[in-house]
């Protein structure tokens, strides 16, 4: 049996078309804001402030990779950071290090000079000589930043857990 126009087959066929072209549509306006944010990466480094009496603070080092929007005021977004101590603390004569692994949304207000305010989930693995232990939990940090061309210098503080803060001096791209 041939087929013709008026058979329904040519209706179908416009329909799956319809469905195609929506589909595209629909993955586009999805999609396309995710193509227009802003990706950054930048290293930071500075002491971690360990509250207990008698140690002395590790310095730490890490990098960041994030993305974010522009908004009215700024720009708001999530950054993954991850730290590792590059020169140990002490403590009677044992070495104390902090390891860091974190996921922050991070807003970051308008203009050449910028406030940030960030929070999120940070995994910290602390050492003392050769006892380690884990820790999940909330993290918040503030800072200030200013732009010179290209690259954004970031000054912060990040409350780790009750007892450990870092202090660092960022640059990101």
């Amino acid at each position: 049996m041939a087929y013709s126009a008026g058979n329904g087959h040519g209706r179908w066929g416009r329909k799956l078309s319809g469905m195609l072209a929506a589909g595209a549509l629909l993955a586009g306006m999805t999609f396309a804001p995710l193509a227009a944010a802003d990706w950054f990466v930048g290293a930071k480094a500075g002491p971690m402030m360990v509250d207990v009496p008698g140690i002395s603070d590790p310095t730490n080092a890490g990098v960041m990779i994030g993305t974010e929007w522009g908004v009215v005021v700024g720009d708001v977004g999530v950054q993954a950071e991850l730290t590792d101590t590059i020169d140990d603390g002490s403590i009677g004569g044992s070495a104390v290090s902090v390891n860091t692994q974190a996921l922050y949304g991070v807003i970051r207000t308008a203009g050449p000079i910028y406030f940030i305010a960030k929070a999120g989930m940070l995994r910290e693995e602390v050492t003392v000589g050769s006892a380690s232990e884990s820790d999940t939990g909330s993290s918040v940090g503030l800072g200030i930043g200013f732009s010179i061309g290209l690259a954004q210098f970031e000054l912060e503080y990040t409350q780790i857990e009750e007892d450990v803060d870092f202090l660092s001096l960022g640059v990101r791209f």
